[in-house]
């Protein structure tokens, strides 16, 4: 009794409050951005439908996106994160194994077995090395949001590439064993254990993910690595400030290593969580870091309200179009950027 208020009561609630969208669709655009959308590579850097326990399979009223809607979307490439230090209660009420309630270990690779299942149980291709990014239809890849959920062990690496993941992110909302978190208590840098693995995961053709680490982290990884880096969601100080939106030179910093960031959809990333307000995060971006370094980053279903669901994508090119963008810039922008970086870090 207990369980099923918990699963199809408390949870569902919860989502929808937390993922709202602002303005709900059907959503217009013009057949000339659509026909762009449509012809472009479209990527999106981070979303987190995979929390919540729902059917991806199925097209929902809740949330922002899952697999029709992101067929509606247009959306080639999608970024799967999973949040791998999560409220016991989360995992109860999805009525997922106790061995996960309370381990981001166990979380975070019971969430990849779930994603082998949707690939296995619908149309989405799982990209594990870089031809499965021509693969036809939606796209996924697997990305850990905060490397925390390998408990200290750098041999826990070799078991979550094997488990599918090609992208992790060092640090999430708390400091760990291998680096320090923009939201952290010490905000420290890479620790030895850090400095060990960054190799290692590019060696793996692991892309390394900045989103949420601190600055000695962010600035001590780049100046380890030696393949492009991807700030995966976030905006940027010069139209939103705050603590973990990119800097002017963190924005240079990036573009220098030759890699990409995602601009958010969110208030605390863009302040103005609208068309326009995504529109002058990306334009600024791009004036500091250039056009070949900047991309999509939605945090769709990371609890998190946006003006509009993963359907709602053909507007933003409209807009990016409307703003003086030529076609060739917003497709590099919509996803060219993107497919660059994954193509030049993925394994053969």
């Amino acid at each position: 009794m207990v369980l099923g208020v918990l699963r199809y009561g408390v949870l569902p609630y919860y989502d929808q409050k937390h993922n709202a969208v602002l303005v709900p669709g059907p959503y217009a655009a013009s057949a000339s951005a659509r026909a762009l959308h449509e012809a472009a590579f479209v990527a999106d850097l981070h979303a987190d439908p995979l929390l919540w326990g729902r059917d991806l399979r199925q097209r929902h009223t809740r949330g922002q996106m899952d697999l029709p809607r992101l067929r509606d979307g247009g959306v080639d490439l999608q970024v799967f994160g999973v949040v791998s230090k999560v409220p016991a209660l989360l995992f109860i009420a999805s009525l997922r194994s106790p061995t996960t309630w309370f381990r981001p270990r166990e979380q975070a690779l019971a969430q990849a077995k779930e994603f082998e299942h949707l690939a296995e149980n619908s149309p989405l291709t799982i990209v594990l090395r870089r031809g499965d990014l021509s693969a036809n239809g939606i796209k996924g890849l697997l990305a850990l949001e905060g490397i925390h959920a390998l408990e200290g062990e750098e041999t826990a690496l070799e078991e979550f590439h094997a488990a599918g993941f090609r992208m992790m992110g060092l640090a999430h909302f708390t400091d760990n064993e291998f680096a320090g978190s923009t939201h952290g208590l010490e905000k420290h840098g890479l620790t030895e254990l850090g400095r060990l693995l960054v190799p290692r995961m590019e060696a793996l053709g692991i892309t390394i993910d900045l989103a949420h680490a601190s600055l000695p982290a962010f600035w001590g990884t780049l100046e380890l690595a030696t393949r492009p880096l991807v700030v995966s969601h976030g905006g940027v100080t010069g139209t939103c400030p705050g603590p973990r939106n990119l800097t002017n030179p963190q924005l240079r910093g990036i573009a220098k290593n030759g890699g990409v960031v995602g601009i958010g959809y969110w208030k605390t990333a863009v302040c103005d969580a609208s068309l326009r307000g995504i529109v002058s995060a990306i334009q600024y971006a791009v004036s500091i870091a250039g056009i070949d370094h900047v991309g999509l980053g939605s945090d769709f279903d990371g609890h998190v309200s946006t003006p509009f669901d993963t359907t709602g994508l053909p507007m933003l090119t409209e807009a990016l179009l409307a703003a003086g963008l030529s076609t060739e810039d917003v497709s590099k922008l919509l996803g060219g950027n993107v497919r660059r970086v994954l193509a030049a870090n993925l394994p053969e």
